[in-house]
């Protein structure tokens, strides 16, 4: 589950110039695509949908456009959500595999901007052979947001890591609040916001689209918004290239646990790391005494941060080490975002300088967050709704990762406790057939345990399974390795002839 963070999250070439004539005048003429309705009735399939496409603005080589589909799947004659796509045709029409569709991560993060930044997230061989195609997910970006105006998610006293009954209770009301204000402030669509939505709403564009099949390429959430797409419409999906691998058949305590448990290991390889590192900012130190020194005295004694929402927690530097463990290099996503940036952050909160773990300060931007809370807690079933049980989770925590506590995506689930929406969409398995699948994750991620992509590999018949050995988050941009085998799985379903990447 990405993002509660600027890149990729659980996730996510070179330059190029556009010289295609045919793709220069699609994106100056203004296209309309119109489908007949077939016979059935209730999904995506029974009606027309219509994109009028437009130059994006910032990107003339890609269309922008928006398609409207229902917000409730169970009434398609009812009110509509619009949904903000981006295509970019092949560059070479004459090798033209076909429509790739991408997902990015999340949730709460939308695709339309990678697809018009192609030349930045998408290798020459994607951009050559397929018309590359981004939705931002209902709720998300430039389609219909969630928006829960004057309540944030975390007030000052919000405690992930509550050490009494008052603060869990404290911590549960919030919840309750926050989800209470999205459902007066966004409607209906907080109740059908799910990644089953997600998938049939891609149905849709399929068929706005006019193309018979299509493939997908998925990073992190994107692999389970992928993997739903398969399951519902396999006849419609080509190939499917799952990058870090979500797992949806498991109960929130199991997903905890492996999270907990991938999160912690990446920290140990860090704490590994700094002693042979130039990069390391904590070079020389015992980075895992160091570290728990530096939470226990801010849990202790919080760091002040000038506009920041409270001083910062032990908590919140546990939080903010989960997230900055994802990309061991620098990456795409910038510098901050490395090992080597991480050791510079702790380093710096030693000094009493702690920003880059600060809380936004209430009224800031949160609608990313926001959108990441309202899928998820439709699409998980918390399994902490006492102070009894949170007791439970944090020995949990304490037992699996001495030094992180807990600290993972699925630890954001406790936000979900006390929810005043129903999950619609809770955990079960898949059963995906006749879909040529790769599925690609790092051993050390820690953001998605490894074992998940053996979970999902049983779910999917048929399916390949490629290793990396190396650490980080998603592999399509850390491991040359690992792109080139996607991409070439990607124009030619057909296992690779290793099941192992490094790097």
């Amino acid at each position: 589950m990405m993002p509660s963070s600027p890149c990729p999250s659980r996730g996510l070439a070179g330059p190029a110039q556009w010289t295609v004539p045919i793709a220069a005048v699609l994106a100056v003429i203004a296209l309309v695509l119109t489908l007949t309705p077939s016979a059935n009735a209730g999904g995506p399939e029974s009606r027309a949908y219509r994109i009028t496409w437009q130059p994006c603005e910032k990107a003339p080589n890609t269309q922008c456009g928006t398609l409207r589909v229902p917000i409730d799947w169970s009434r398609p004659q009812g009110p509509q959500v619009s949904l903000a796509v981006a295509r970019r045709p092949a560059a070479d029409p004459a090798r033209r595999v076909g429509t790739l569709f991408y997902n990015p991560g999340g949730p709460g993060d939308g695709a339309a901007k990678y697809i018009a930044d192609a030349e930045t997230f998408f290798s020459p061989t994607l951009r050559a052979r397929f018309d590359l195609v981004g939705m931002d997910p209902r709720g998300v970006e430039g389609s219909n947001q969630i928006r829960c105006e004057g309540r944030p998610i975390l007030r000052p006293e919000t405690n992930l890591w509550p050490r009494s009954e008052r603060e869990f209770q404290q911590l549960i009301n919030n919840n309750r609040a926050v989800g209470e204000a999205c459902l007066r402030d966004t409607g209906d669509l907080m109740r059908h916001a799910d990644t089953i939505n997600v998938a049939r709403d891609h149905e849709a564009l399929r068929r706005a689209l006019r193309v018979d099949q299509v493939t997908w390429l998925g990073f992190s959430y994107g692999t389970q918004v992928a993997a739903n797409y398969a399951d519902l419409f396999p006849r419609r999906s080509r190939a499917l290239v799952l990058d870090a691998a979500m797992d949806h058949s498991l109960s929130e305590v199991e997903q905890a646990a492996g999270e907990i448990l991938a999160a912690e290991d990446s920290f140990n390889r860090f704490a590994a790391w700094c002693p042979t590192s130039d990069s390391c900012a904590l070079r020389g130190k015992d980075v895992g005494a160091f570290f728990d020194r530096l939470t226990a005295e801010a849990d202790r004694d919080p760091i002040p941060v000038a506009g920041a929402l409270r001083p910062v927690t032990g908590a919140d530097i546990r939080m903010g080490t989960k997230g900055l463990l994802r990309f061991k290099k620098a990456s795409i996503y910038g510098p901050v975002l490395s090992w080597a940036g991480l050791s510079r952050a702790l380093a710096e909160a030693a000094d009493g300088k702690a920003s880059v773990f600060a809380v936004a300060p209430a009224g800031a931007p949160q609608l990313g967050a926001y959108s990441l809370l309202a899928i998820a807690c439709l699409d998980y079933v918390p399994q902490v709704q006492t102070w009894a049980e949170m007791q439970q989770r944090l020995v949990l925590g304490r037992q699996l990762a001495p030094h992180l506590q807990g600290a993972s995506e699925t630890w954001q689930a406790r936000l979900c406790s006390n929810w005043p929406i129903p999950a619609t969409n809770p955990p079960r398995s898949l059963q995906v057939r006749d879909v040529p699948t790769l599925i690609v994750h790092a051993a050390h991620d820690p953001s998605v345990a490894y074992q998940w992509a053996h979970g999902l590999a049983s779910q999917i018949d048929g399916s390949d399974l490629l290793t990396r050995t190396g650490d980080g988050h998603t592999s399509y941009h850390t491991s040359a390795c690992a792109r080139a085998a996607m991409d070439a799985y990607l124009v030619r379903p057909v296992a690779p002839s290793s099941r192992t990447c490094h790097g």
